[in-house]
């Protein structure tokens, strides 16, 4: 499969996949074919690397409710640390609820 078709299945922008494989932390192994065809390879057999901790993400859905959204954060931590999880990454973002388009939470969700 090539790097733009990868990229656009697992919801990121074709130019990211492009700088991550430029920059050596694209998620799964590729090769360059040609001056301008990167393949990636996709096998079966083979599972996302273990980063050894959790992603977090919280929403609210004004301008209105901004500090609700850093409480939802604070809690979410809160429960990381209680749980024994380590927090690798947080992203929150306000969002309409109408709009199914939650680019951080697709940024979250494809990022091994």
């Amino acid at each position: 499969m090539n790097l733009t078709d990868w990229a656009r299945a697992q919801g990121i922008a074709p130019r990211t996949a492009y700088r991550w494989f430029r920059e050596g932390t694209l998620p799964v192994p590729a090769r360059r074919v040609g001056p301008r065809t990167i393949l990636v390879n996709i096998d079966a057999n083979t599972s996302p690397s273990v980063t050894g901790g959790v992603g977090l993400y919280a929403r609210v859905s004004s301008h209105d409710q901004k500090p609700d959204l850093k409480r939802q954060t604070a809690r979410l931590e809160a429960w990381a640390a209680k749980a024994g999880q380590k927090v690798v990454r947080i992203e929150s973002e306000i969002a309409s609820g109408m709009n199914g388009c939650r680019v951080k939470a697709k940024r979250l969700l494809a990022d091994p």
